[in-house]
């Protein structure tokens, strides 16, 4: 699923600076981004879990579970992102079969990077 067609033309587009924390873990949290233009690295505890470029999303956690981040997403140049709310999420989730295959496969990878950084 190519998530930068889906998102083009959204009017919740936000933009973040080089440096700025965009998601901080431990925080509430009720909407989730995609990235469409720039590079933002996750961590976890301090820890470097992944980076995401262009056409992939961020925030995904908190949407699935507690509403609590679950790691810190930092904007590593100049971004773009389209933020995605609770409703619209869940929305895509029930309309769209191909984003929810695709956030699942997300949190599988994530949680996986997560618990090979603890062994």
């Amino acid at each position: 699923m190519n998530l930068l067609d889906v998102f083009k033309h959204s009017d919740d587009l936000v933009e973040f600076p080089a440096g700025a924390v965009i998601i901080m873990e431990g925080q509430e949290g009720d909407h989730m981004y995609v990235v469409m233009e720039g590079e933002v690295s996750i961590s976890l505890k301090s820890k470097l879990l992944a980076t995401a470029q262009p056409g992939e999303i961020v925030g995904e956690m908190a949407m699935v579970s507690s509403n609590l981040r679950s790691a810190t997403v930092t904007a590593n140049t100049d971004c773009v992102l389209a933020m995605i709310d609770q409703a619209s999420f869940e929305s895509l989730l029930q309309h769209v079969p191909e984003f929810t295959i695709h956030v699942m496969n997300v949190l599988a990878s994530r949680l996986q990077n997560a618990f090979d950084m603890i062994e």
